[in-house]
C-alpha cells in the first residue's frame, strides 16, 4: 500500500508498453487505447464509492483495466496494517477470529477500528505521528508541541486549535493521559505558532527557519508560498509573487540584504511572502522565549541583530499572505486556520501515514487532489475534526483492498 490508487494508474499509463505488468491482457494496441481519450492525453483515475480507486478510460468508453482492479477486499489484512499504525502492535488472535467469523465483516472491522482509536496506545501513536511531522521530541520541553497536537486530535477538537489555542497549549503525557499545561512564553499565545520547543528547535537568521517550518509542515509545500496569476518578466526570470515587487526590503529601500536582486535569481519570489511573515517569529530567542525586542540575527558582516527594515521597507506590515494582514501570531493563526491549502494538507498527511508513504515535502510523496477530495470536504464540514479523518482513512475502500 505504498502508492495511492490514482498514482499507480498514472504511473501505469506514463510507462505504457505492450508488456506493462500493470495492464491486464497483452493487446499490442493497449497503450494507444489508454491514452486515446480526451484528445490523446492520458486517462485519469476515478474513485468508486464501493470499490476504491479504479481505472477510468475517460468519457465514452469502458474503464481501462489496471492492476488496481485485481485487488481483493481483505479486512483481515487491513486490520493487521491498521493495528500496527493505530496502536503499534498486531491485533490479538481473538480480534482476528472475531473478524473472520463475523457475519458482517465490514461492520466488525469498523468496530475494531473504533476500539483501537479509544485505546491508550492510540494516544501514544498520535504523539509519535506528530513528533515525526515536527521532527522534534526527546525531552519534555520539545515534546509539548507533539503532545498538544496529539491531544487536539485525540479529543476530536477543531484543527484550528493548533493555531489559535490560547490555554493549555503545552500539555505533558504521563503514559496514560494528557495532563494540561500552559506555555507562558508568548503574548498572545497562538497554539503551536508560539510553542517554545518549536521556536527553539527552528531558531535561525531572520526567523526564516521558523517561517519555512510552519509553511512546509502545515501547507505541505515548499516556498514560494504564493503565486500570482500574472508573472512579470524581470531580470533573470519571472517575478511570480502576488505582492508588489518593492513591498519587501532591498538595497533600493534600505535593507541590509538585497531581497530585490534579480541578477541570477528572483529572490523576491520566495521572500515576498516570507519577509512579511518573518518579523512575527523574530522576537523569540534561542530558548523559544518571546522577548520585547527582536532576537534573531541578519547574516551580514558582524551578524547583527535583525531590524524590521531587514525584512520590510518603512510602512510595511506583517501578514500571513497577500491582502491577509496579521499583526501578531494569533491573527496569523486565524488566517492559517481558514487556508484551504492548510486544511487539505492535514488530510494528506493522515493519508500518507495510513498508506505508509513518505513525507509530502521532503520525499515528494504528493497525494493527488482527486484521491482525497471527498475526505477534505468531510474534514471541512466536521469543523476540522482530524480524528474523524483518521477513522475515515482507515475505513477507506483503498485501505481495505490489496
Amino acid at each position: 500500500m505504498t502508492y495511492s490508487a490514482v498514482t499507480l494508474t498514472a504511473l501505469a499509463i506514463a510507462g505504457c508498453n505492450p508488456d506493462d505488468p500493470t495492464k491486464i491482457g497483452t493487446s499490442s494496441n493497449q497503450c494507444n487505447e489508454a491514452g486515446s481519450s480526451q484528445g490523446g492525453s492520458p486517462s485519469t483515475s476515478g474513485t468508486g464509492a464501493n470499490n476504491g480507486t479504479g481505472g477510468d478510460g475517460g468519457s465514452g468508453g469502458d474503464p481501462q483495466p489496471t492492476i488496481l482492479d485485481q485487488r481483493e477486499l481483505s479486512y483481515g489484512e487491513a486490520l493487521r496494517t491498521a493495528s500496527l499504525k493505530l496502536v503499534g502492535n498486531v491485533p490479538t488472535l481473538a480480534e482476528m477470529e472475531s473478524l473472520r467469523t463475523a457475519p458482517d465483516q465490514e461492520a466488525k472491522y469498523a468496530e475494531l477500528i473504533d476500539a483501537m482509536m479509544n485505546d491508550v496506545r492510540f494516544k501514544r501513536r498520535l504523539i509519535d505521528f506528530w513528533r515525526n511531522e515536527f521532527r522534534t521530541g526527546g525531552t519534555a520541553f520539545f515534546d509539548t508541541a507533539a503532545n498538544y497536537a496529539a491531544k487536539v486530535t485525540f479529543e476530536g477538537r477543531p484543527y484550528s486549535d493548533l493555531f489559535v489555542g490560547t490555554t493549555n497549549t503545552c500539555p505533558t503525557f504521563n503514559g496514560t493521559d494528557f495532563v494540561d499545561g500552559s506555555c507562558t512564553n508568548a503574548d498572545p499565545t497562538a497554539g503551536l505558532l508560539t510553542n517554545p520547543g518549536l521556536q527553539a528547535q527552528y531558531f535561525g537568521a531572520l526567523g526564516f527557519r521558523r517561517v519555512r517550518f510552519y509553511q512546509e509542515v502545515f501547507a505541505c509545500r515548499k516556498q514560494p508560498a504564493e503565486f500570482s496569476d500574472t508573472p512579470i518578466p524581470m531580470g533573470a526570470g519571472d517575478y511570480t509573487a502576488p505582492w508588489p515587487f518593492e513591498s519587501i526590503a532591498g538595497a533600493a529601500n534600505g535593507g541590509r540584504i538585497d531581497f530585490l536582486d534579480t541578477s541570477s535569481a528572483i529572490c523576491a519570489n520566495c521572500h515576498a511572502t516570507a519577509n512579511h511573515r518573518g518579523p512575527l517569529f523574530g522576537y523569540f530567542d534561542g530558548a523559544g522565549q518571546q522577548q520585547a525586542s527582536i532576537q534573531v540575527n541578519t547574516p551580514v558582516i558582524g551578524n547583527p541583530t535583525s531590524e524590521f527594515g531587514d525584512w520590510l521597507p518603512p510602512g510595511g506590515t506583517t501578514a500571513y499572505k497577500f491582502e491577509q494582514p496579521a499583526a501578531n501570531l494569533l491573527e496569523y493563526g486565524q488566517r492559517m486556520a481558514l487556508d484551504e491549502e492548510v486544511q487539505a494538507c492535514a488530510v494528506a498527511r493522515v493519508w500518507n501515514f495510513a498508506m505508509s508513504r513518505g513525507d509530502i515535502v521532503n520525499d515528494a510523496a504528493n497525494v493527488p487532489t482527486e484521491v482525497i477530495a471527498p475526505l477534505v470536504t468531510d474534514f471541512k464540514t466536521s469543523n476540522g475534526n482530524l480524528r474523524a479523518t483518521v477513522r475515515q482513512v482507515f475505513l477507506h475502500p483503498d485501505f481495505v483492498r490489496f
